[in-house]
């Protein structure tokens, strides 16, 4: 009898150590990214870039010197999104950058858990999955090696980060970004081309927000 409940408590409990087990080994993961980003100060809040964005399944041609781009925006991570002075209504959008910013992975709200590598780029990447601080699951995956993103999965698509540069401040970003549709999101297939890319020409972190975005 005491053996029969003893093996009963132990099958009983192995879920609570697996889930504790998890969430350690999540932890130690997102310690391990933040720090190769240059730690939590250097983790981009309100800045404003200028970017080439192309909806294309055609990879474009790499950007020119003097290259004007043909979208300039201010981003609050986690907040707001203006293009020029107009406001993005799109959830979507401002979550994609609050987990391209990394500040998804330190924020309270966020439940955050470890999911199977995948392969990105040809090259192998840890993934973590956040829930609850966000409407739909979103899942970031990283270099096995150097720990930096390589690609975010949302809803329908793999954004797919790469040629990454700093701030004068320090601040890291990926210069280039591809998007590729699903074409069966639990398989993890993609569609054989990309259907948008967008090239960041220039990014500057800020203060405050310009005078003419202020409410």
């Amino acid at each position: 009898m005491r053996v029969a409940l003893f093996v009963a408590l132990g099958w009983s409990v192995l879920p609570v150590i697996s889930v504790m087990a998890a969430e350690t080994d999540a932890s130690h993961l997102v310690e391990h990214v933040v720090q190769s980003a240059g730690g939590a100060d250097r983790l981009l809040t309100l800045f404003r870039f200028r970017e080439r964005v192309l909806v294309t399944d055609t990879p474009a041609a790499p950007v020119a010197a003097d290259e004007k781009g043909n979208r300039t925006s201010v981003v609050q991570v986690s907040g707001d999104w203006w293009i020029g002075t107009t406001k993005r209504d799109k959830d979507k959008v401002r979550v994609l950058c609050w987990a391209w910013s990394l500040r998804i992975l330190i924020d309270p709200t966020s439940r955050i858990e470890t999911i199977p590598d995948v392969m990105v780029a040809g090259k192998p990447a840890c993934g973590l999955r956040v829930t609850e601080s966000v409407k739909e699951p979103i899942d970031l995956f990283f270099d096995k090696e150097t720990k930096r993103l390589v690609a975010i999965d949302y809803t329908d698509t793999r954004h797919v980060s790469s040629e990454w540069k700093k701030t004068e401040a320090g601040h890291a970003y990926p210069s280039h970004v591809i998007g590729i549709r699903f074409v069966d999101r639990k398989a993890g297939t993609l569609a054989d081309k990309q259907w948008y890319q967008t090239d960041i020409l220039e990014l500057t972190p800020l203060e405050e927000l310009p005078i003419e975005l202020k409410r």
